[in-house]
């Protein structure tokens, strides 16, 4: 058994410090700072992003419905899946934990959490929270967590319970406000610790570690970071129940624009005049 796969039984997570190169997730962040541009300009707001935090709280201030669907976008663009299923990433469940077939259960998800972007009656912050009921895959399978900014105990960190993944699936709080939350008997406050890491770190988690977003962090700060999971096709159980996943694949059939595109449109995307 390596280290490392030791290291994340025991406490149910691992930090794998400087798996990636910095200029990946710069990379990324320049791709989501072309996006924030392209929405200002179509608001007619003539600015060049180039500070993150700086787009998602224009857009926010001037059109926060805008600013909902950009977001709730942003995993779906190519350059965040790429991210996420790095060779590097997929190399350390193979050469680290001893997997030799994975499978994706799902998406990426964009985190992004900041005082300055809260949206009213909206997300900030996920309760406490096991990963394993919203994928129910493999038995062994693995949250990636990774920041594309440095997070401290003060910029909305990543707070987990080490050794909570022993305890196997925990009851769910049925008078809490969402279906997922932990049973708060489960666990005592005091347990939580703080995830600080930096862009190029990767965290490997536990579907069954109890973890939640901090809703703790300084004005002027945002923490945005990308996560995914992945199944081990290895393992028994998973086998055995032919592979399930609760991500249901499913296609929105309505136009969400009526009369949209008009031929007009589609002549002018295939014209062959430059």
């Amino acid at each position: 058994m390596t280290p490392e796969l030791s290291s994340y039984k025991l406490n149910g997570f691992y930090i794998a410090k400087g798996l990636l190169d910095t200029q990946s997730i710069t990379n990324v962040l320049s791709s989501i700072n072309k996006t924030l541009t392209d929405q200002l300009n179509s608001l007619a707001v003539t600015q060049q992003i180039n500070d993150t935090f700086v787009g998602l709280k224009r857009l926010h201030q001037i059109d926060i419905e805008r600013y909902k669907k950009v977001v709730g976008a942003l995993w779906r663009k190519e350059i965040i899946f790429r991210l996420m299923h790095d060779s590097r990433i997929t190399d350390f469940l193979i050469t680290k934990f001893g997997w030799t077939d994975l499978f994706v259960p799902g998406g990426q998800v964009v985190h992004i959490m900041a005082n300055e972007l809260k949206i009213p009656n909206g997300y900030f912050g996920l309760v406490p929270h096991q990963d394993f009921p919203s994928v129910q895959g493999s038995l062994d399978g693995v949250v990636v967590w990774l920041p594309l900014v440095d997070v401290d105990k003060n910029n909305f960190p990543l707070e987990v319970i080490a050794g909570s993944h022993k305890l196997g699936l925990v009851p769910m709080n049925e008078k809490g406000n969402t279906s997922w939350e932990v049973d708060n008997t489960c666990f005592d406050e005091r347990e939580f610790i703080p995830v600080e890491v930096e862009v190029g770190d990767v965290v490997f988690m536990s579907m069954f570690t109890i973890h939640r977003s901090s809703v703790s962090g300084q004005a002027g700060r945002y923490r945005i970071a990308v996560s995914t999971r992945f199944d081990n096709a290895d393992e028994p159980t998973f086998i055995d129940r032919a592979y399930p996943s609760a991500y249901i694949r499913s296609v929105h059939r309505e136009q969400y624009v009526q009369n949209f595109p008009s031929p007009e449109l589609i002549a002018n995307i295939f014209s062959q005049n430059p």
